[in-house]
C-alpha cells in the first residue's frame, strides 16, 4: 500500500464532485489507508458544510462520511457521534437527511470493537441524551454487521430496559433485532408509557418482533458504490 502525500489534497476533491466521486478519486484516497482517515473524518466532521448552497460542497462531508466506512476505526466513534443531533432544515437538505440515515451505519462498520466504545458512551450521564440514544442504536447496525455479537448486543439493550434514560433505544434495538423474548416486556413498557409513541410507535415495535426484524439494518454491509446505487443522492438541482 502506498502513501500518497497530498492525501488531504484529494479528500477536498470531494467537496467538488457532486453526486458520487469518481473511481479513480476514491481508488487513489483509499489506497492510503488507514493514513486517509484523519483527512476523511476532517471532512466527515465539517457539518456546517451540509447546508451549503453549493451542493458540491455540500455533499462533501458525505463523501468522506462513506469512504470512512472503507477504512473505519474505533477513533471515528467518537467524533462521529459529536455531530448528533443534525440539524435537518426542510424536505430539500438532501445530504444532512443521507448523513444522518447513514452515520450509524458508518460507525457500526467498526464491527466488535466498537461496542465497548458504544455501551460507554450510552451509560455515560454527562454525554447528551441524544448522544446516548444514538449510541445504543447504533449497536443494532454492530449486529446486523458482525452476527457473532449479537447475543452482546441483545443481553446489554435487555439490561437498560430498566434505565429510564435509555429504555426507548433498548427497547427499539430489541424490536429490530426480533428479540421475541422481549417481547412482553417491550410492550409493558410502552403500556406503562416509559417509551413516547413519538419515539418508535408501539405498532412498529410489534411489527419488527413479529416480522423478523427491521431489514433496513442490513444496509450497513452495503459496500461504498451500492451505497450510492441504493441511496443516492439522484437529484440534479438544489
Amino acid at each position: 500500500m502506498s502513501f500518497d502525500p497530498a492525501v488531504g489534497d484529494l479528500v477536498r476533491q470531494l467537496s467538488r464532485v457532486g453526486l458520487r466521486p469518481e473511481p479513480r478519486l476514491v481508488e487513489r484516497i483509499l489506497a492510503n489507508g488507514a493514513a486517509a482517515r484523519p483527512e476523511l473524518l476532517k471532512l466527515a466532521m465539517h457539518i456546517e458544510a451540509l447546508h451549503d448552497e453549493d451542493i458540491n460542497k455540500a455533499l462533501g462531508p458525505l463523501h468522506a462520511l462513506r469512504l470512512l466506512g472503507e477504512v473505519p476505526d474505533a477513533a471515528i466513534i467518537e467524533p462521529l457521534l459529536s455531530n448528533i443531533p443534525l440539524e435537518v432544515y426542510d424536505d430539500e437538505d438532501v445530504p444532512t437527511q443521507l448523513y444522518g440515515a447513514e452515520i450509524l451505519q458508518i460507525i457500526a462498520r467498526v464491527g466488535a470493537p466498537a461496542i465497548p466504545i458504544l455501551s460507554a458512551i450510552a451509560d455515560d450521564p454527562a454525554r447528551s441524551e441524544m448522544q446516548r440514544l444514538a449510541a445504543v442504536r447504533a449497536l443494532a447496525y454492530v449486529a446486523a454487521y458482525v452476527p457473532e455479537v449479537r447475543d452482546e448486543v441483545i443481553s446489554f439493550c435487555r439490561e437498560r430496559m430498566e434505565s429510564v434514560d435509555l429504555v426507548s433505544a433498548a427497547a427499539a434495538v430489541l424490536a429490530e433485532l426480533a428479540d421475541k423474548e422481549s417481547y412482553q416486556a417491550i410492550m409493558a413498557a410502552y403500556r406503562e408509557g416509559r417509551i413516547p409513541q413519538e419515539y418508535t410507535p408501539a405498532s412498529a415495535a410489534r411489527q419488527y418482533l413479529l416480522g423478523g426484524g427491521r431489514k433496513e439494518l442490513n444496509c450497513v454491509a452495503h459496500p461504498l458504490w451500492e451505497r450510492y446505487d441504493h441511496h443516492g443522492p439522484t437529484f440534479q438541482n438544489r
